[in-house]
């Protein structure tokens, strides 16, 4: 019987592998990472174990892909009836990307693996969260909100139903994400609500093949003032294995204020009442 149990969704490469890495280094501690690709997953388990990691294990799903998630969840369901901790790592952020793609349960394709996925995982979770004895979800926000203090969500504009483009949808995910994890936070004691802001991090640009010459390069600069995926995945475990109060942590594991606009109850609650009908899963 393991102490603790994390799933980290996106665990096979950047900082989720490394925070998996980290995780299951403690031998009382067993991970699931799940993953998009069966191939990726497995090799990343097959390394994490070969770093001298304990209990690494592994489901596939599509988080862009409702029905996927709630298949993956049931998996995790059959094989264990414990949870301690769900950190929502997985990300969708493809700049070459110029027009939106509706996914089959009509969300756009950012929106549903950055937004709807996690607000589905934490609903799905919650009673395993709620029966262990510190159960908590951590959420993923990006320091580059900080570049726009006065961003406001749009609301009519959450699938691309107006306009698309792959960098602005982003930060309205990351601000969407912060929204409703606020109110989940706020309005409930039994799990433990928290967010990390992701800084500037070095990437494998090999990853990104289909992506111009010009953004390499900017991403080769950026790189030089960026720290390592296993540095910024120091957070999430400082955060899954230690009680923390506070709501929002930088890269050194300090309380930050998140953008004004996350503090907006009406907002909070209108983005809310929007997923829960939209996915029929209510959190509170």
């Amino acid at each position: 019987m393991f102490k603790k149990h994390i799933i980290i969704t996106g665990g096979n490469s950047g900082i989720g592998f490394h925070a998996a890495m980290q995780s299951s280094f403690h031998k009382d501690c067993l991970v699931t990472i799940i993953c998009r690709n069966k191939e990726r997953a497995e090799k990343a388990c097959n390394d994490i174990l070969k770093a001298g990691g304990n209990n690494i294990d592994y489901i596939t799903a599509d988080l862009s892909n409702m029905q996927s998630v709630r298949a993956a969840v049931n998996i995790f369901k059959s094989r264990y009836n414990h949870l301690d901790v769900l950190i929502n790592n997985a990300a969708d952020f493809d700049i070459s990307c110029r027009k939106r793609n509706i996914t089959a349960d009509g969300f756009e394709n950012q929106f549903a693996v950055n937004v709807a996925a996690p607000y589905l995982l934490s609903c799905l979770f919650k009673d395993y969260l709620t029966n262990s004895s510190n159960g908590k979800i951590i959420n993923i926000s990006s320091k580059g909100l900080y570049l726009f203090p006065f961003i406001k969500l749009d609301f009519n504009n959450l699938n691309g139903e107006k306009y698309y483009n792959p960098a602005k949808t982003y930060y309205q995910n990351k601000l969407a994400l912060l929204l409703v994890s606020k109110y989940l936070s706020d309005n409930q004691k039994n799990i433990k609500i928290q967010a990390v802001r992701v800084t500037n991090v070095k990437i494998d640009i090999t990853r990104y093949s289909n992506i111009s010459s010009f953004l390499k390069y900017m991403y080769k600069i950026k790189s030089l003032f960026s720290i390592s995926p296993y540095d910024m995945a120091l957070i999430y475990n400082q955060l899954a294995f230690n009680d923390y109060n506070g709501f929002l942590f930088n890269e050194l594991c300090r309380e930050v204020k998140a953008n004004k606009y996350v503090y907006n109850t009406s907002a909070q609650k209108k983005l809310y009442e929007y997923l829960s009908s939209s996915l029929g899963e209510e959190f509170l």
